[in-house]
């Protein structure tokens, strides 16, 4: 995992930039690895959003996350790969809680990042000819049918 630093939160904080991450050729996933810093203690006061942006916009969606003194993996994906492959990291808290907004000197959350990405696509494309099903119709670019037959997985086309 490539470590994007150290981000410190506070409750009036709105969108903050964790780091600029680009994903690997092919890739289709984004995996975060959040560890809370400070304080030492569970953090109750909020939640926070946090995504990857490129200049098509977040192709890999939203999670919500806690702070965890351990650490836990986010996982970011839809299943394709987004079309712009440079982005960054972003995170929003979410301050649900008014203590943490109207207390005096309210703590700070302090989060390190890491950042890695994968391929976890379910496959390499379509099957191959002949596994799927395929109505035993085949057509020419004029639409004309094109009759064939399947012998041992294997489609001949048959001479009219």
């Amino acid at each position: 995992m490539v470590d994007l630093g150290n981000v410190t939160l506070g409750p009036l904080d709105q969108s903050v930039l964790v780091g600029p991450f680009s994903l690997e050729e092919g890739d289709d996933t984004l995996w975060v690895n959040i560890t809370q810093i400070s304080p030492q203690q569970e953090w109750n006061f909020s939640y926070a959003l946090l995504w990857w942006e490129s200049t098509d916009g977040r192709q890999l969606g939203t999670q919500k996350v806690y702070g965890q003194q351990l650490g836990e993996i986010f996982r970011f994906g839809v299943g394709l790969a987004p079309v712009e492959r440079d982005g960054r990291i972003y995170i929003a808290p979410r301050a649900y809680n008014r203590r943490w907004i109207s207390i005096d000197n309210p703590p700070e959350w302090v989060l390190n990042f890491e950042a890695t990405s994968g391929y976890t696509g379910t496959g390499t494309g379509p099957p191959a000819f002949g596994i799927r099903a395929t109505l035993g119709t085949l057509a020419n670019l004029a639409n004309v049918r094109i009759p064939y037959e399947i012998i041992d997985g294997i489609a001949y086309l048959s001479t009219p």
